[in-house]
This record gives structure tokens, C-alpha cells and sequence, in this order.
């Protein structure tokens, strides 16, 4: 009798949670990843993609599935889920539009801004930014970039591995889960997001970096939660692509 009681109470206590990692361990996976999302742009730019032939699309492509995949076995190995980033339903689902749309109109704004006041007074010309690179009346092209890239690739890739993995992981770095440690982490992978556009000039660097801080904005105002993030992503990128092929050529 003794030993069914202790099989049972043994039963009944559940697993010790892991334990939380160092902070150098979670440094560690944030280089990596930046350090491999540098080496993949440096390799291949989205404008090489344009009239580039299968090889280079599926790079495109295959690039970001690498990287979420690295993050997932990082996320593994420490006993944490996609959940535990932001990618779960949100606790009211109702607000996902308003963030989507408040969002839209925030960047809409602040990319004139940064067009019309801040690149002419430094002297720098516009980007030519990868989102728009599809031709007009080029319907493979427009295909291909308004749907695997800007909804697989861009959309759903880069927000895990930014706002999700790497965010995560800076605040991790910081030591600290209060909201002085979030805006800072926000505004550490808007820069990092900034970084990556290089290859656009100065004004790529800025507006990019500036979705970044939205796209990290909203994150935080949705419960630290992906899916407004997701969703306002791939539809500034679709977008973009569809009034780039619906334009007239020469326009």
C-alpha cells in the first residue's frame, strides 16, 4: 500500500522547469544568428534576385528557412517554444487590426519623413529599397516577390528570427524583463534590422531601421506578440509589389 502511495505522489509532482541559461550563452546565439544573417546578405542582395534564374530564388528562400531553423534547435536545447517568443494567439484578437493599421499609418508617415525632410537635408539620395524591385506588368517576378517572399520569407522568417529570436535574446542579454529592458532591445534590433540594408545607402539604413522600430513597437503593445507584427509585414511588402507591377512603365 506504502509503495502505491509513493508511485502516485511520485506520478503526480511534475518535471523541475530547465533552467534559465547564462547570459553569455544567450550573447553567444545572438551573434551566431546575426553573424550568419550578415554572411547570407553579403552573398546575395534582393535586387540580385530580380531576373536571377531558380538558383537565386530558392537562395532567397532558403536562406531564411536556415536561419529560423537554427533558431528553433537554439529554442530547443533550452527548452523553450515559438509560444514563448510571441508566436501564439493572441490573448484578444481584436486589437491585432488596430495594431496592423495603426502601424501601416505610422510608417506610411514616418517613411515621408524621412524621404521628404531627413535624406534631402543630409544630401542623400532615396533607396532603392528590395521590397519594390518587381517591373511593371512582370507578373513571374510580381508572383514570386508578393507571395513566398513577402508573406514566407520577409513576413513570417524575419519577424521570428528579429522580432522574435533576436529581440529575445537581447533582452535575455540585458538580464532584466522589465520595460526599460524591451525598448531597449527594440531599439537595438531596429538599429541591427537598419544594419542589414547596408547595400542601400544611408536611406536604406534609415528606413528600415525605422520599420524595425515599429514592427518592434507594435510587438510590444500586442503583449509581446508576433502575429500584428506578421500580418503588418507582409502587408507593406505585398502591397509594395502590387503598385510596383501596376505602375506604368516609365513612371
Amino acid at each position: 500500500m506504502d509503495r502505491q502511495v509513493d508511485r502516485q505522489e511520485r506520478a503526480t509532482v511534475a518535471p523541475p522547469a530547465p533552467s534559465a541559461s547564462p547570459r553569455w550563452h544567450y550573447l553567444l546565439q545572438l551573434v551566431a544568428v546575426v553573424a550568419l544573417l550578415g554572411l547570407f546578405l553579403s552573398l546575395m542582395s534582393a535586387s540580385e534576385v530580380v531576373d536571377g534564374g531558380a538558383g537565386r530564388k530558392l537562395f532567397l528562400l532558403g536562406r531564411m528557412a536556415v536561419l529560423v531553423l537554427l533558431c528553433t534547435w537554439f529554442l530547443r536545447r533550452g527548452g523553450e517554444r515559438w509560444a514563448d517568443l510571441g508566436l501564439r494567439r493572441p490573448r484578444r484578437w481584436w486589437v491585432v487590426p488596430f495594431l496592423v493599421v495603426g502601424g501601416f499609418v505610422l510608417l506610411l508617415v514616418l517613411s515621408r519623413v524621412i524621404r521628404d525632410v531627413i535624406l534631402p537635408a543630409i544630401g542623400a539620395p532615396p533607396p532603392q529599397l528590395g521590397s519594390s524591385l518587381v517591373r511593371p506588368g512582370d507578373l513571374a517576378e510580381y508572383l514570386f516577390l508578393a507571395i513566398p517572399v513577402a508573406w514566407g520569407s520577409a513576413a513570417l522568417g524575419e519577424e521570428l528570427v528579429i522580432r522574435g529570436f533576436l529581440l529575445d535574446r537581447i533582452v535575455k542579454v540585458i538580464g532584466s524583463p522589465g520595460m526599460p529592458a524591451h525598448l531597449v532591445a527594440i531599439l537595438c534590433q531596429a538599429a541591427l534590422f537598419g544594419s542589414f540594408h547596408l547595400h542601400q545607402g544611408i536611406g536604406g539604413v534609415l528606413i528600415t531601421g525605422m520599420v524595425g522600430l515599429v514592427l518592434g513597437l507594435v510587438w510590444l503593445l500586442g503583449g509581446r506578440n508576433l502575429w500584428a507584427c506578421i500580418l503588418l509585414h507582409g502587408a507593406v511588402n505585398f502591397i509594395t509589389q502590387t503598385e510596383a507591377y501596376t505602375a506604368r512603365p516609365g513612371v
